[in-house]
């Protein structure tokens, strides 16, 4: 989980377990509400596979992919692994790819649908999630938390979705 309960509780300055069970639920909706917002997975999946039908620069989903493993169906028709000395997996576009490395080649594939696949693991640990995002999940599960229903009079009107607006804007893909 990219932020985790504990780390909910402590903005929200609770120390007892009272509340563990609908502080989590806001943390969920937080949570999910982002990544909807952002068109990013913000916890970890592993095991997430994509499949293409030769070598060359290759899409794939998700968001910080590690654990990379490429395999293909070489052309006698056997499986086999390749090097991760022979490609580079670059994230600095809207999506994540996967490239030839510098001075390598790629080998040869048999000619049929898939064969290549590339197995990884993508989005956010706690550790390399963004501190803005982290801080807008923080700030709309608080706001989730202390704002219960959906009108409130006899207060003035202060608005957190807006912040939370403002922090996770770099990080939303734009969908074309």
């Amino acid at each position: 989980m990219s932020v985790t309960l504990s780390e909910l509780k402590e903005h929200l300055r609770i120390t007892d377990t009272n509340s563990d069970t609908i502080v989590q639920i806001y943390l969920d909706a937080a949570l999910n509400y982002i990544e909807s917002q952002t068109g990013r997975k913000l916890s970890s999946v592993a095991g997430r596979v994509s499949n293409f039908d030769a070598f060359g620069e290759m899409e794939i989903d998700g968001d910080n992919p590690t654990s990379v493993v490429i395999t293909y169906i070489d052309s006698d028709g056997s499986s086999q692994t390749l090097s991760d000395a022979l490609y580079e997996v670059k994230t600095h576009k809207a999506k994540p790819y996967i490239t030839l490395a510098y001075n390598a080649s790629y080998p040869s594939t048999r000619a049929q649908d898939a064969a290549i696949t590339v197995t990884y693991t993508s989005g956010y640990s706690v550790s390399t999630l963004p501190q803005a995002i982290k801080a807008a999940v923080l700030l709309l599960g608080a706001s989730l938390y202390e704002v219960r229903e959906e009108f409130i009079i006899g207060t003035s009107i202060t608005s957190a979705p807006i912040t939370v607006k403002r922090l996770i804007a770099p990080f939303t893909l734009f969908k074309i």
